[in-house]
């Protein structure tokens, strides 16, 4: 499917076509969970507010008024629904399932840099994400999910700006905000 089938497929998903929607899933089922994963840390976690967020959007998709991309519409949802979810996490008592969820991410990243061939370039890659991923956990949400919109799924500034629902120059600023955050827990890591 491309993109320019996507306005009739919402269409025929708003009269109740499982099947149309279906097919907005296939398109876009990777990359919220590429959103959804970035945002919670987490590749379970990640997993499941995807699903979350395919149910909020059938029972939601008579709110889509197509006056932005369906991706970005989908995108909000999965944003949402991550802030939500961290937001209950972070006011439950922590979790010690922490190094199982660090244990998991290196056999991630230990499966995605298996497709180079050179073992140091593995290594220096699998380092660097497990560095990433740890200075992620100290940004805001909202910093958080600007920055993967932006750096990871390379939406424009108004693009996210729809998405997270602010203007354009809150965008730019939870981006600085972030970036300088990043580079000094990245920093600190090393």
């Amino acid at each position: 499917m491309s993109e320019h089938e996507v306005p009739r497929l919402v269409k025929l998903a708003r009269n109740g076509d499982q099947d149309a929607f279906g097919e907005l899933v296939c398109m876009y089922h990777e990359r919220v969970v590429a959103v959804t994963r970035s945002i919670v840390g987490n590749h379970e976690d990640g997993c499941d507010l995807a699903q979350q967020t395919w149910v909020k959007a059938w029972n939601k998709l008579d709110t889509f008024k197509a006056q932005s991309k369906f991706y970005t519409w989908i995108y909000r949802i999965a944003t949402l629904t991550c802030i939500d979810f961290l937001r209950k996490r972070k006011s439950q008592p922590a979790s010690t399932g922490r190094e199982e969820d660090a244990r998991e991410m290196e056999w991630v990243e230990s499966m995605r840099a298996a497709r180079t061939d050179r073992p140091d370039v593995r290594a220096g890659l699998s380092e660097i994400r497990v560095r990433f991923d740890k200075a992620l956990e100290h940004l805001s949400p909202e910093h958080r999910m600007a920055l993967v919109l932006r750096e990871v799924e390379g939406l424009s500034y108004e693009e996210i700006a729809t998405a997270m629902k602010c203007r354009k120059g809150t965008v730019m600023s939870r981006l600085f905000h972030a970036r300088r955050k990043l580079q000094e827990h990245m920093k600190e890591l090393s």
